[in-house]
């Protein structure tokens, strides 16, 4: 079997580009051939797939930044509603080639495109006599939302996927609906963590400070100014916690983050680091945080449990679901309420002072379960690791 993958981003440093390259390292177990059409710039070299079919942003292919399927990405990127007519032909037409020549050259026997927008609907205009399967991020229907006209105009063709894979049940309504696809063609997937990647070490380590990480995009809508906030009152009255912040920090929002962390000298924040590096981190922690206002699965979240640490997370939907009743109801993670969300990702401002100190409450809790005990109960992560990308892509490969 010839297997060729779609994205429009990077192949790394977000979840749909986790889920991309992790789909293609699972189905290497198998008898087959890979190839992968993706966003790429000069500075990056990927070597995970057999053929590769690379558009290149900035670069030779196209002048502008890579298009970001959220506003806020963790590196340079355009937003869709900002590009011009002239924008979207040269985009349209960079990818159409590349997609164009894999199916010359390296002719597929099925498809795997990623998010329902715009690139996945070229995709079923190029290859409409072959297999393709669409995955959805729930990003792509934020997109949809905020940007209809270009939904309109742009995604067309999307009803000729055979089938669409969902990261959780409370999303196939709304894809039926904004896409018009039938629901016996969408299937609940769910997503999988990496677990040669993310795993609990053999023994823990004995420290007296309890260690609690943030991983992701420093941005509004995940929740990341409030934890900063609330961590500032936690270590008021608890002088033995830390807090380590990794990802991007954009030199326009230094300011405001220096102010908030203060003269704090438990609060440290690193550059962003890759999946390996991310895993080797988490086994030296001890709480994890994902304090998010919008998430279509929270996969980071699921990653620490398999690392071994405690989370602390915001009501995500589709990150319930996905743990289900054994992981949620056991003492591992801890959900905090939302404030009131409007325009998909921004909290009332009235109501985050309340929120910052329900994740005061919530990060105390699971402080004190941590100075208990601070291993993980071997049947809780017999439990994390039926979510591993493993199993996930078993239930794929019968799919293509």
């Amino acid at each position: 079997m010839r297997i060729l993958h779609v994205l429009a981003q990077l192949p790394i440093k977000t979840g749909s580009g986790v889920y991309f390259t992790n789909v293609i390292e699972g189905l290497k177990q198998y008898d087959v051939k890979q190839a992968a059409v993706y966003a790429t710039t000069s500075e990056y070299n990927f070597n995970f797939v057999d053929e590769k079919y690379e558009v290149e942003f900035q670069g030779k292919d196209i002048s502008f930044p890579i298009v970001g399927m959220s506003d806020i990405m963790p590196y340079e990127n355009t937003l869709y509603k900002n590009m011009s007519y002239d924008m979207m032909e040269e985009w349209q037409n960079a990818f159409r080639r590349k997609l164009e020549a894999a199916k010359e050259e390296f002719k597929p026997d099925v498809i795997i495109t990623h998010h329902l927008w715009v690139l996945s609907s070229i995709v079923c205009d190029v290859f409409e006599d072959k297999k393709v399967i669409g995955v959805c991020h729930n990003t792509d229907i934020r997109q949809a939302e905020k940007n209809r006209i270009m939904k309109d105009n742009y995604v067309k063709n999307l009803g000729k996927l055979d089938k669409i894979l969902a990261l959780s049940s409370g999303a196939i309504e709304e894809i039926s609906n904004i896409y018009n696809f039938p629901k016996e063609r969408i299937v609940n997937i769910g997503a999988g963590y990496n677990e040669k990647i993310f795993y609990p070490v053999k023994k823990y380590e004995n420290h007296d400070n309890v260690k609690i990480l943030y991983a992701g995009k420093f941005d509004e809508s995940k929740g990341f100014y409030e934890l900063i906030k609330a961590f500032r009152l936690l270590e008021v009255k608890d002088d033995n916690v830390e807090l380590e912040l990794i990802g991007n920090l954009k030199e326009e929002d230094r300011l405001r983050v220096e102010e908030l962390v203060g003269d704090s000298t438990k609060i440290r924040i690193y550059n962003a680091v890759d999946q390996v590096h991310l895993g080797e981190i988490m086994r030296h922690k001890d709480v994890f945080i994902l304090p998010s206002y919008f998430e279509g699965l929270g996969l980071i979240a699921v990653e620490a449990l398999g690392s071994g640490l405690r989370v602390v997370a915001t009501e995500i939907e589709g990150l319930i679901e996905f743990l289900g009743e054994k992981i949620n109801s056991s003492e591992i993670i801890e959900y905090i309420k939302m404030p009131t969300i409007y325009d998909t990702d921004k909290a009332v401002e009235e109501e985050k002072p309340a929120f910052i100190n329900r994740i005061v409450e919530a990060l105390e809790l699971m402080i004190e379960r941590t100075r208990e005990n601070r291993k993980i109960p071997v049947d809780l992560l017999e439990e994390i690791e039926r979510h591993s990308w493993k199993k996930k892509i078993e239930i794929i490969y019968e799919l293509l």
